[in-house]
């Protein structure tokens, strides 16, 4: 047990979280590792001060913003290490994270394992099941043993390099916002095994860059992501039925943000169909690569799915 780790993390304007999450890392009694950390065009001195406190990390710039896939995918590019851990800018670990993380993956079968997210000041967590339902959309039900996620949260996950290389990992096309969904999506469907530890936590702040609540870029993001996710990973005959109920669905919810006066809410999502047509040829040749490679058929996948309309269920939520 002494593989050199990749610890990845992105950020944009998250310098008040990073003495955390980088004293942190320091503390840890896995010392095998490297820390890479991409910045994605922050105007907020993240860098002067990683630069100034920690002179080991590994600062990659970018020259634009690339989004969370784009940022990740640099850091990788440059990764050293046989394993990668992505971990998210407003986190922090346990002293003994990596040594726990590491010793259960080489002694499991799994390919991609994440842990428990607990709450970042308190520490308290609820165990939840990470599920998408066929529309693509997510919903988080509670309990579980870890066995029967349909995705994991990419906010701190790990895996061999070889896996996401081999998966090609999270697409570029995702600016924010359901890449991972769409990654697990085309894992479950290459066959690959997938656990979330339950014993094991990560704490986690959570919507350190978007914020929370009905903005304007998080729907804009979904709407644009759900559809090419949908494109990309059924058969065609699937879509025959899955994109009219996606889109009637749509048509419900543009209306009720009209009615509760949110036009630019529903205008984002005539934005998201508007982004599918002018990247279709894009998403189409990624598809070909999904439907050319996948050893697992849609009924295989949508029996792991959460059984309803998870976006009716998460807008209700909103409104509590």
């Amino acid at each position: 047990m002494n593989k050199f780790i990749s610890i990845i993390i992105v950020n944009y304007n998250g310098k008040k979280w990073l003495k955390k999450v980088l004293d942190s890392l320091s503390c840890q009694t896995y010392k095998n590792f490297e820390i890479i950390f991409v910045d994605n065009k922050s105007i907020d001195e993240s860098v002067e001060f990683v630069a100034e406190n920690y002179p080991k990390v590994n600062i990659i710039k970018s020259e634009k913003n690339l989004g969370f896939s784009g940022g990740n995918n640099l850091g990788i590019k440059v990764a050293k290490g046989e394993y990668i851990l992505l971990l998210n800018n407003d986190t922090w670990l346990d002293n003994n994270f990596l040594e726990k993380i590491v010793t259960f993956y080489e002694k499991s079968n799994y390919d991609i394992v994440c842990a428990v997210e607990a709450d970042y000041y308190t520490k308290e967590c609820q165990v939840y099941t990470n599920l998408l339902d066929p529309f693509g959309h997510y919903v988080y039900i509670k309990g579980g043993d870890g066995s029967r996620e349909f995705y994991l949260s990419a906010s701190c996950l790990f895996f061999n390099k070889n896996i996401y290389y081999e998966t090609r990992g999270l697409d570029e096309n995702f600016f924010m916002y359901a890449e991972d969904w769409d990654w697990f999506w085309r894992i479950q469907l290459l066959g690959k095994k997938i656990f979330k530890i339950n014993d094991l936590k990560f704490y986690h702040l959570g919507a350190g860059s978007t914020g929370t609540g009905i903005k304007y870029h998080s729907f804009l993001w979904r709407n644009q992501n759900a559809l090419q996710m949908l494109l990309k990973n059924y058969r065609w005959y699937n879509l025959l039925w899955v994109l009219p109920i996606y889109f009637a669905q749509n048509i419900v919810e543009i209306i009720f943000f009209l009615i509760t006066f949110k036009p630019k809410i529903a205008y984002s999502y005539i934005e998201g169909w508007a982004f599918n047509i002018k990247n279709f040829k894009k998403i189409m040749d990624k598809r070909k690569w999904v439907q050319e490679n996948r050893k697992v058929g849609d009924w295989g996948i949508i029996k792991k799915m959460y059984v309803g309309f998870a976006k009716f269920r998460h807008l209700v939520n909103f409104y509590k």
